[in-house]
């Protein structure tokens, strides 16, 4: 059986894999953000949903990432960030496929509200590797990376789920946009398994 520390040992002999999965991780989760922005049209026409419904989809996922930042850091604290970072990514990777496959708007909304916590278990993972397996001018390497990925996912989201809803068609286009995150949720989490 592996122990935290041996979690830990593994990781700092090889910090820019980790982080990488980690950044992946991340890149996902504030895609989500953006990406659905675009899938709104068609998510009304394939679910009959009413504007309502549309803006809880929307801010819903903000609203439950947001409170769950603060009490995930504690929890990667308290219980270890590589555990916290994979429950999280395993609850983000079942969300999407959830929201996917949702055959009403009220069953969607409830995926992208508990997709958002699981994304809030996530993020402060990430900052806490980044404390934790570097030092000094890497450290703020890592960081730079991390803000990066922040804004390069902000930015490209609305663009790939244009293309995704151009390529899958109006109707069910909008169910690619949350499948895209369960194959890589998945080497995301089979790497973190590894490396973390």
């Amino acid at each position: 059986m592996t122990t935290p520390d041996a979690n830990l040992d593994r990781a700092v002999e090889r910090p820019w894999q980790a982080i990488s999965v980690c950044l992946v991780a991340a890149f996902m989760v504030l895609l989500d953000v953006s990406i659905v922005n675009v899938a709104l049209p068609s998510i009304q026409q394939g679910l009959d949903a009413s504007s309502s419904d549309l803006q809880w989809v929307l801010s819903g996922y903000a609203l439950t990432f947001g409170l769950a930042l603060v009490p995930a850091g504690r929890l990667g604290d308290a219980r270890g960030r590589r555990t916290v970072f994979m429950v999280g990514l395993a609850m983000f990777i079942l969300t999407s496929a959830a929201a996917g496959l949702a055959p009403t708007a009220l069953a969607l909304t409830l995926a992208r509200l508990v997709q958002g916590v699981a994304g809030g278990l996530i993020t402060p993972q990430t900052a806490g590797f980044i404390q934790e397996l570097f030092r000094g001018a890497d450290r703020g390497r890592a960081f730079g990376l991390l803000g990066a990925t922040i804004g390069v996912s902000t930015a490209v989201g609305p663009v790939l789920g244009g293309a995704i809803i151009a390529l899958a068609g109006e109707d069910d286009g909008w169910r690619w946009i949350f499948y895209v995150n369960v194959p890589v949720g998945v080497v995301a989490l089979v790497l973190a398994r590894r490396l973390l």
